[in-house]
């Protein structure tokens, strides 16, 4: 199936954030993505779907340096991160939040929004102005700092794993399944959210089950398969091109 034109930078235009180039990614002997390459652009929210087993998630552990590419580049604010280790790349400003609300659930939901910050060298006034804005976003947060993490609803686990990497004030944010388990109300609220950070100039890459939600807010799309990429476009484009319907109908 031919592919869907890529998002070309136009004069004027927002630049390129993070660059995915000719990857090879597997588990041990196991081979998962082959030749895959995208570019992000700064300030859009970019969304990546496909069914389960195209390699969405380990697109993402790629770039956040949780598994090595053994072959291809991956380039972030045009320097390649391909050999860095996570909590390097994390120091950059790229932020990953994995599938599955992965918090410490006997701490605190104070705690757990202070571990986020661990290694950034703020001074005291800096991390209550992040807690200040991250509570911002999320107020229901505020009403419940005390309480340990697995005491919460899972919409709410899922803003204070949000909320976590926000208080790194990231410049791009990756997301895995964000919506997965959640009440449709709650949905709304997530991605209302990520709508919110692109607006404050926050680049985010979203892998989303609910492909037409994830369209709904998109600015760009890639259309992933059996590990590679087969298409990529705004939303209109893909869902024009039927390769949405390609992607989740192929066995």
């Amino acid at each position: 199936m031919p592919e869907v034109r890529a998002l070309n930078k136009a004069a004027g235009e927002p630049a390129t954030l993070l660059s995915v180039s000719g990857i090879d990614v597997g588990y041990g002997r196991v081979g998962v993505l082959q030749d895959v390459s995208l570019a992000v652009v700064e300030g859009q929210i970019c969304a990546i779907v496909g069914s389960n087993g195209a390699g969405k998630s380990t697109l993402l552990k790629a770039i956040s340096g949780l598994l090595a590419p053994t072959k291809g580049e991956i380039s972030y604010q045009g320097e390649s991160i391909g050999g860095l280790s996570p909590a390097r790349i994390v120091q950059k400003g790229l932020l990953h939040v994995a599938e599955g609300r992965r918090l410490f659930r006997h701490q605190s939901v104070r705690s757990n929004l202070d571990l986020g910050l661990y290694g950034a060298g703020l001074t005291r006034e800096d991390e209550r102005g992040r807690l200040t804005e991250v509570l911002g976003m999320f107020p229901v947060l505020s009403e419940k700092l005390d309480l340990a993490a697995g005491g919460l609803s899972g919409g709410q686990q899922q803003m204070l794993a949000i909320g976590q990497a926000l208080m790194r004030s990231p410049r791009l944010l990756m997301l895995d399944e964000p919506s997965l388990g959640l009440a449709p109300v709650v949905v709304d609220q997530v991605l209302e959210t990520l709508q919110k950070l692109r607006s404050q100039g926050c680049t985010v890459i979203l892998v989303e089950q609910l492909v037409e939600r994830a369209l709904e807010i998109c600015d760009a799309c890639v259309v992933m398969q059996h590990g590679r990429v087969i298409g990529r476009g705004t939303a209109d484009e893909v869902t024009a091109s039927g390769l949405i319907e390609h992607a989740y109908g192929a066995v």
